[in-house]
């Protein structure tokens, strides 16, 4: 279920796991819809290019070609922000069809807890 009624039912401040993170400004029930955020999504060649830069931190993988060549895409918005945990307490799809990639409550999120997701086998690449 999607929160509406507020002006956004996330924020950014600062994290005690990493600089910044994202926060729960309302309260989250698991399943529920946090977000969907537009996405641009790279070629191979320029998701290759930003490797060993700082924007590569904040890339989601799209997909790898046969060669396993990867491309990532860029997220606009709040979702960029958020910090990584292996006990991730939201989930992300991506959706390279409709360019968006969307955040949901893994399990209840309380207002003022950090929404966390796990990067899975990227964590090591990006931390």
């Amino acid at each position: 279920m999607e929160k509406t009624g507020y002006a956004s039912p996330v924020e950014v401040r600062q994290s005690p796991f990493h600089g910044r993170g994202l926060f729960a400004a309302v309260s989250f029930e698991a399943g529920d819809l946090i977000a969907t955020y537009p996405l641009l999504v790279l070629s191979q060649d320029d998701t290759a290019a930003i490797r060993g830069t700082q924007v590569h931190h904040y890339v989601f993988h799209v997909d790898e070609n046969e060669q396993g060549q990867m491309r990532a895409a860029v997220a606009f918005g709040l979702i960029s922000m958020c910090n990584h945990s292996v006990e991730a307490n939201a989930d992300f799809t991506v959706d390279p069809a409709a360019q968006t990639v969307t955040l949901s409550a893994r399990t209840p999120i309380l207002a003022d807890a950090e929404i966390l997701i796990d990067y899975e086998e990227f964590a090591d690449q990006i931390i």
